[in-house]
């Protein structure tokens, strides 16, 4: 289901794109039509931001943020503490920042993991710790929805994401959405909300239509009467609640980021139109019994062994860089003109090594007024004609780096 779901997700993707030579630059793909989430992930993990990308390498990492997405979406505890920690048990607090820019959507995860940090001042986190906070996020949100107080709006939004992210996995439309209860009770199971998963799992249909889901994350449901700790809840409690977790699943914020999935052209529905469930149910029992069982496989795609647990070594990026890994990547960059280098390094350095040694004394200077000096005296001691074919390439290139708004200038932070 969800192969074939990614698959032609990543085609429509593709088709978004051109790819003169069979290369495109980031600055391509940020023009495009790409949803903006995808955009975002590939800003973070391409490798330069500058140096155009094979085409055959750049499908293979949208592929990666299909993955990472989908995944996110329907496990976003389990997709965090993975992305963020794999097998280890600690990671700096610079190296869990930048991760977490990766995440799109449910920003109050990342917001409140950040929180966490800041307010305690921390250099280190645990996953632990992590994971204590999105438990503690994960709490409020179901106080929130079970609450007196809570309406049919909080629970719509707290699913919202989930069904639109997944609106052409079926046969869907923008009105009805419908999704796989599998898909709901492991949604469900991530946030800890046993009780509602366990009213999905005893579900009568393989499918779930966004209003049902309503209606199951309900506590007090059509028929029964209200549990008597309800009423017992005080204002003031209700208040506290609310106070708490207004800001997780208010109808602006998720608003903002379904927009992240639709089309353009496509705008959020103001709120859920009342539909009549049993006479959408009589509709759908009338489909094709192939397309019927097309739409309710029930593969584990987003079990622990399968397409996040079997693939986030791959999907994960590369380890916080040292400095000298951030300058080695910057000079690899701007001398990525193979021919050019070759004859760079001869002429003007007598190897690679003096080549980096020199380029890692200057690369972090901030001026190029700063850098003339240096430049200047480095060729006097080694008796360098100024206007030789490599002297003269070699100081057009390190102009141009400190002279240009140039994205490289930018990528000494990734």
């Amino acid at each position: 289901m969800f192969q074939d779901f990614a698959k032609r997700k990543l085609d429509d993707y593709l088709d978004l794109l051109e790819f003169p030579e069979e290369k495109i630059t980031f600055e391509q793909v940020r023009v495009s039509s790409l949803p903006p989430f995808i955009v975002s992930f590939l800003e973070y993990y391409l490798p330069s931001i500058r140096i155009p990308i094979e085409k055959k390498e750049f499908v293979e990492i949208l592929r990666k943020a299909l993955i990472f997405n989908i995944n996110y979406i329907i496990r976003p505890k389990y997709s965090i503490l993975k992305f963020l920690f794999g097998d280890v048990e600690t990671r700096p607090v610079e190296f869990i920042s930048e991760r977490l820019k990766y995440f799109q959507f449910y920003g109050y995860y990342p917001a409140q993991i950040m929180d966490f940090i800041n307010l305690n001042s921390l250099e280190v986190i645990t996953v632990n710790q992590v994971e204590l906070v999105i438990d503690e996020i994960n709490k409020k949100i179901h106080e929130e929805i079970n609450s007196v107080s809570g309406n049919d709006s909080n629970r719509l939004n707290l699913v919202k994401l989930l069904y639109y992210f997944f609106h052409d996995l079926g046969d869907n439309n923008p009105i009805n959405l419908k999704l796989p209860r599998s898909i709901l009770s492991v949604y469900f199971a991530d946030k800890g909300f046993a009780v509602i998963k366990k009213r999905v799992d005893n579900f009568f249909s393989d499918v779930v239509f966004i209003q049902e889901a309503v209606e199951l994350i309900n506590p007090v449901r059509k028929g029964t009467s209200k549990a008597k700790h309800d009423s017992d809840v005080s204002e003031e409690k209700v208040k506290e609640i609310l106070d708490n977790a207004k800001n997780y699943i208010s109808r602006e914020t998720f608003n903002k980021e379904v927009e992240k999935i639709l089309p353009p052209t496509e705008n959020v529905p103001d709120e859920m139109e009342p539909v009549n469930i049993n006479e959408l149910r009589e509709q759908f029992s009338k489909l094709p019994d192939l397309e019927e069982k097309k739409l309710v496989s029930t593969e584990n795609i987003y079990s622990d062994d399968l397409l996040f647990a079997s693939q986030i070594k791959d999907i994960v990026p590369p380890d916080q860089l040292t400095e000298k890994e951030k300058n080695n990547k910057i000079i690899d960059d701007l001398f990525s003109e193979e021919n050019f280098r070759k004859k760079i390094v001869r002429k003007l350095f007598a190897g690679e090594d003096n080549f980096r040694i020199f380029l890692n004394k200057i690369i972090n200077l901030h001026t190029w007024n700063e850098v003339i000096p240096l430049i200047e005296k480095y060729f006097n001691s080694n008796k360098i004609d100024y206007y030789c074919e490599e002297a003269v390439k070699f100081v057009d290139v390190m102009q141009s780096y400190y002279t240009s708004s140039s994205d490289l200038k930018e990528n000494k932070a990734v």
